[in-house]
């Protein structure tokens, strides 16, 4: 009898054990809250405004000349560079150079000297890599000084460059 009794434990044990089913997980378990925030996407960052930015540009830099020369000095020459990295990275910006004289010397003299002076801002513009599609140049001569005044300080601050965006 022990041998009967053997076996129909045996038989139940393993009849039992393949009637079974296996655990199936049926549930997903949600990720731990530190895992969701590390897998959220940031916002994009909003796009800076290019004109905004060369306002910037234009609004602290003036490039200023000796009398009687349209050569930039090394001042000029940086608030230059500082326009063409955005107009470099902002292609569809276009800027006026706008050339300007102190009132000493002719109508036609200052006019000339002031269109030299923005054509050579103009040139260093487009030695940077800025394209001349995004330069247009004009001049003042001594029609629109910063400064009135017949003074060599009103005079050095007249003589200059304006950069502008044209409306």
């Amino acid at each position: 009898m022990s041998r009967f009794f053997c076996a129909v434990l045996l038989f139940t044990a393993v009849g039992c054990a393949r009637t079974q089913k296996p655990e199936v997980a049926t549930a997903i378990t949600p990720p731990p809250t530190a895992q969701l925030e590390a897998q959220q996407v940031s916002p994009p960052e909003p796009k800076a405004d290019p004109w905004a930015e060369l306002r910037d540009v234009l609004s602290s830099d003036t490039v200023l000349f000796d009398f009687n020369s349209d050569h930039l000095k090394p001042e000029g020459q940086q608030a230059l560079q500082r326009v063409a990295t955005v107009l470099r990275k902002h292609q569809g910006l276009v800027i006026r150079v706008e050339g300007n004289c102190d009132e000493r010397g002719t109508e036609e003299y200052n006019l000339m000297l002031g269109q030299r002076r923005a054509e050579v801002a103009k040139k260093y513009l487009t030695d940077l890599g800025v394209s001349e599609k995004q330069i247009e140049t004009l001049s003042y001569g001594d029609l629109r000084p910063a400064v009135h005044g017949d003074t060599e300080e009103a005079y050095a601050k007249n003589r200059r460059d304006d950069i502008v965006a044209p409306q």
